[in-house]
């Protein structure tokens, strides 16, 4: 696994050992960041919120969505995760990197997140498949101040796994990769 743009692309990733971690594939997040670099369009007279934004790495494992975005721009980035051996994975790729001023690591449930006193402008939610995570997770983020109507949500499901059922949301993009699912969101609205 490595990074595929921007100024650390081809830089090799460290991955967390155990069956619970699912990367998301080189090619995939190279499609993604792809349509990220177009994220302005969603939005009227405002820069793309991968360009010096914060980006909030949920369910970071190996932490490869959050290092992507550090290596295209993002200003910071925040992993959460509650396992202990992805967390030590993203650290060392966060040393290996030189990336230490601008991320940190959270042993942290995006489903019970910490408060956050600035809302991310992007948000990674990658759980595992078939735990239906996604919708909790949103309303978390949100309630936990990490999501308003600014921040781009971005989620990785299984196909057969049910969408994010937020009041609000509003799905601007979806695109199929082999059995998964990577959805593109956007809250109007922070209020239930």
């Amino acid at each position: 696994m490595r990074i595929v743009g921007g100024s650390l692309r081809g830089r090799t990733l460290t991955c967390p050992a155990g069956s619970d971690v699912r990367p998301t594939l080189d090619r995939v997040r190279e499609s993604l960041f792809n349509i990220l670099s177009h994220a302005s369009r969603w939005y009227e007279d405002e820069e793309n919120p991968l360009l010096d934004g914060i980006v909030l790495d949920a369910f970071a494992g190996s932490g490869a969505l959050g290092l992507e975005a550090l290596s295209r721009g993002a200003q910071k980035a925040v992993f959460f995760d509650r396992d202990a051996k992805a967390l030590a994975a993203i650290e060392e790729n966060i040393k290996t990197l030189r990336l230490e001023d601008r991320a940190t690591t959270r042993r942290a449930d995006a489903t019970k997140p910490i408060k956050s006193h600035e809302a991310a402008s992007l948000i990674f939610l990658d759980p595992p498949y078939h735990k239906e995570m996604i919708t909790p997770s949103i309303i978390a983020l949100r309630d936990a101040g990490w999501i308003n109507d600014k921040t781009l949500i971005i989620a990785e499901r299984a196909l057969r796994d049910p969408g994010a059922d937020v009041p609000g949301i509003d799905l601007l993009d979806s695109r199929k990769y082999g059995r998964c699912k990577i959805e593109i969101m956007r809250l109007f609205s922070t209020n239930n």
